[in-house]
């Protein structure tokens, strides 16, 4: 966790953003610091590598799944498995912590399945995995995302056979 202290030296907009959070939703909200997960340069080309999408703006599946649950005061950890060929207009958004202007007009702004699936047909994605996951980014105790939902939802990928993510975040 970074200490108030720390907050002082980050860049302007982000030290808005950390007290907008604690001043309307939580007040002990603390940013979370990565120092343990081991992140990696690619070791190939994107057209030999499948590619998992990983995205953060509360993506579930219309009429199939649960929506996350976008009025809890601490978020919602679970994760949704959105098969690679669902199509965007069976997409719904549930998150409640961001600007809709533009995903709302088209889903894959903040969940671009069907662009990596294009990228994949022209070769320069191996392959897309298969599923992508889904989060709602707003949690402002991650606790447990970190311990469990995020764990299972990588070793989920790793089934998949992904050999890397790309994370959309909202």
């Amino acid at each position: 966790m970074i200490n108030t202290e720390a907050v002082r030296s980050l860049p302007a907009g982000l030290q808005r953003t950390y007290h907008t959070v604690r001043d309307k939703w939580d007040p002990h909200f603390e940013w979370v610091v990565n120092d343990s997960s081991p992140w990696t340069l690619l070791q190939q080309p994107l057209s030999r590598t499948a590619l998992a999408l990983v995205g953060t703006c509360g993506a579930y599946r219309r009429n199939i799944d649960c929506a996350f649950d976008a009025s809890n005061f601490y978020g919602d950890p679970s994760f949704k498995e959105i098969p690679r060929d669902t199509p965007p207009a069976d997409l719904a958004l549930a998150h409640t912590h961001f600007n809709h202007e533009h995903v709302d007009q088209a889903a894959g702004v903040g969940f671009p399945l069907t662009a990596l699936i294009e990228l994949e047909h022209e070769g320069l994605i191996d392959r897309v995995v298969d599923p992508a996951i889904s989060f709602s980014g707003y949690l402002p105790q991650p606790r447990q995302l970190i311990k469990d939902t995020a764990r299972a939802a990588a070793r989920r990928l790793l089934e998949a056979g992904a050999q890397a993510a790309l994370l959309v975040p909202c």
